[in-house]
């Protein structure tokens, strides 16, 4: 059985769809800091509870994810310090966006298909940053530490169908929109289709290259 080659040790467990998540594994033993042009991308903090809690409140930033807006900051609390367990037991990796000195989201790998190589990105941005550009900027970055450290083949974004802005920064980050998976889910009551975009480890470096002599 192959496995992602920046492990060291790690045993797989089987399943059916052979589908992997990053709570499966201790593979993620350090997160290196990321910079951008306006971002640094870190290990989120104790520090940054106030921070998330004001956009973990917000329901229009969660409308399209899979958790429901933190209506206490005990709840935000809750969330933190397992957040920070999973980093001692490097099975979190995910960055925090700092921006101007403050931290404004979330960006980094919510799946890993460890069979094939391949890795689900997600992001989450306070609404009071959207429209700047910020989610495609750490998107990116995150994606070339894929493509560049990890040895990564593809990477893909999951969004619900209405979530044309996650759609957006995809496609604004090289992905190519592929469709929706079947069947929907159901959430809350309601069928939602998943629309899938992915960018390819060729297709990332060869639009890299163009970018670059252009």
């Amino acid at each position: 059985m192959r496995v992602c080659k920046f492990y060291d040790i790690i045993q797989v467990r089987k399943r059916g769809d052979f589908t992997l998540q990053i709570e499966d594994f201790q593979f993620f033993k350090e997160i290196p800091t990321l910079k951008t042009e306006r971002l640094i991308l870190r290990k989120i903090r104790k520090t940054d509870l106030d921070d998330i809690f004001e956009y973990s409140n917000d329901a229009a930033v969660s409308r399209y994810l899979l958790w429901k807006p933190h209506t206490t900051k005990k709840i935000t609390k809750v969330h933190l310090s397992s957040v920070l367990k999973k980093y001692k037991r490097a099975q979190m990796y995910d960055w925090a966006i700092e921006y101007e000195g403050k931290m404004i989201g979330t960006c980094g790998f919510s799946k890993i298909d460890v069979l094939n190589d391949v890795a689900e990105v997600g992001y989450v941005l306070n609404k009071k940053y959207w429209g700047m550009g910020i989610a495609k900027e750490a998107t990116s970055a995150v994606l070339n530490f894929g493509f560049t450290s990890l040895y990564l083949e593809r990477i893909e974004v999951h969004f619900m169908e209405q979530n044309k802005n996650s759609l957006r920064v995809a496609e604004k980050c090289g992905m190519t929109f592929e469709g929706y998976t079947v069947p929907p889910i159901n959430i809350d009551g309601s069928t939602v289709r998943i629309g899938v975009a992915a960018i390819s480890k060729k297709d990332y470096f060869s639009k890299t290259n163009q970018t670059d002599h252009s």
